[in-house]
């Protein structure tokens, strides 16, 4: 009797060869996606820390960059699509500054107790999760952000350039915004984007803690959550990742998911980074624009 058993990638078990021979035949494309997927998950892993163990500190700022991916609903893990793995493979691969990857799996393992995150934040996009657990991180921790982005050079030196950090007069290092369309603003307030080189991005920075912007910032959008409370109980996420990415400036339709996609981030820091302009440090190295969705 043949005792083997012929275990495929995808979890089938089979005890005849010839059966698993057969299905291997029928479903090659099927078991090669799910081994990519394991691949990846075993590759995000690794970027999915639960603790600031190891990291350096210089003036009480921890040299690690935040990574955001809430891109499904639910507690899945969460797939990338391969353009943006690649990113973000590109990402952890030339940043040189260790790396959280920030997902259901672990954002909670970083909440202050003092510090509760907003009762909403269950009811959110994908992408509205990844703008506020940014800003609580760099608010409470500090540190980088880096959305999901290809990149060329290193950020090894940006903590130390110009000692910036052990000047009490800059909050924030960044990359000064290009173009006026950039520039989010929230409705009725569209002359700050003739600002936008007063600007940087908070696509990617780097922030000291506790700063009256990053203070500021964070009430903003819980205030907002707070506005949306009943709606959002009513009407929660249930698309993978945003809303509204389209129309960011529109009303949204009634009953729906109640939140622009540009209302809890990008509508409130560009106002604020504005306020607080002399806190601005300017000359991060940008990320490579390469499409990766």
């Amino acid at each position: 009797m043949d005792s083997i058993i012929y275990n495929c990638e995808c979890g089938l078990r089979f005890k005849k060869k010839h059966y698993f021979s057969a299905h291997k035949l029928q479903s090659s494309e099927l078991c090669s996606k799910i081994n990519a997927n394991e691949k990846q998950n075993l590759f995000l892993k690794k970027y999915i820390h639960k603790s600031f163990n190891n990291i350096e500190y210089i003036n009480g700022v921890p040299k690690v960059v935040f990574v955001c991916w809430f891109g499904v609903t639910g507690n899945e893990f969460p797939i990338m699509s391969i353009n943006r793995f690649n990113a973000f493979k590109s990402l952890v691969q030339t940043i040189e500054v260790p790396v959280i990857l920030l997902t259901f799996e672990n954002y909670k393992y970083f909440i202050k107790k003092e510090y509760p995150i907003h009762e909403c934040f269950k009811y959110l996009s994908g992408v509205h999760k990844s703008d506020y657990i940014r800003c609580y991180m760099l608010l409470h921790h500090g540190g980088g952000y880096h959305d999901i982005k290809y990149r060329k050079e290193g950020w090894n030196n940006c903590w130390n350039e110009d000692n910036w950090l052990f000047n009490d007069n800059i909050w924030m290092f960044g990359r000064r915004e290009k173009y006026k369309g950039a520039i989010g603003y929230p409705p009725g307030m569209k002359y700050i984007q003739n600002e936008y080189s007063k600007l940087v991005t908070m696509c990617w920075i780097i922030c000291k803690a506790n700063s009256l912007f990053l203070k500021d910032l964070v009430n903003a959008i819980e205030e907002k959550l707070d506005c949306y409370k009943d709606t959002l109980f009513k009407h929660p996420a249930i698309l993978p990742e945003g809303y509204y990415a389209d129309k960011p400036f529109d009303l949204v339709p009634n009953n729906s998911y109640p939140i622009r996609w540009l209302e809890i981030l990008g509508e409130i820091f560009h106002p604020l980074m504005l306020k607080y302009n002399d806190h601005i440090k300017f000359g991060l190295l940008d990320a490579f624009k390469k499409n990766y969705k």
